[in-house]
């Protein structure tokens, strides 16, 4: 995917051409690594490449913060930081008009993140 990537870099005329190029295959690797249960190294990369580049768009950002929920059984130390993540998801989705389909639709993704969640959220500070 990164020789992919650097290929369309090449192809891509604008700076912000080339920035959604870099977002949108940063997230492709992030759920890449979460389907093939990457360990924290790995995982990790990923997921600060992403929030370094910025998420593409509101949905991006609620599947990953799911994804990290999801996958913390095998980084239990990382609970702190992927809870908080989820949390962030879900203000921003509040902060859409009730009648918006996807505020619903981004509502439920969280509640099931929550739901099959390994590892629990851990105690305030």
């Amino acid at each position: 995917m990164l020789a992919l990537e650097k290929r369309w870099l090449r192809e891509e005329k604008t700076e912000a051409g080339r920035q959604q190029t870099r977002r949108g295959i940063a997230e492709d690797l992030i759920t890449l690594a979460y389907s093939f249960n990457q360990p924290w190294p790995e995982f990790g990369r990923c997921l600060r490449r992403v929030q370094q580049l910025g998420f593409s768009n509101l949905a991006l950002r609620v599947h990953i913060a799911c994804l990290y929920v999801q996958s913390l059984h095998l980084f239990p130390r990382q609970a702190r930081e992927a809870w908080e993540m989820l949390d962030d998801a879900e203000r921003r989705v509040h902060r859409l008009r009730l009648k918006n389909p996807l505020r619903r639709e981004h509502l439920e993704s969280l509640a099931h993140a929550k739901k099959v969640a390994r590892v629990p959220r851990p105690p305030p500070r």
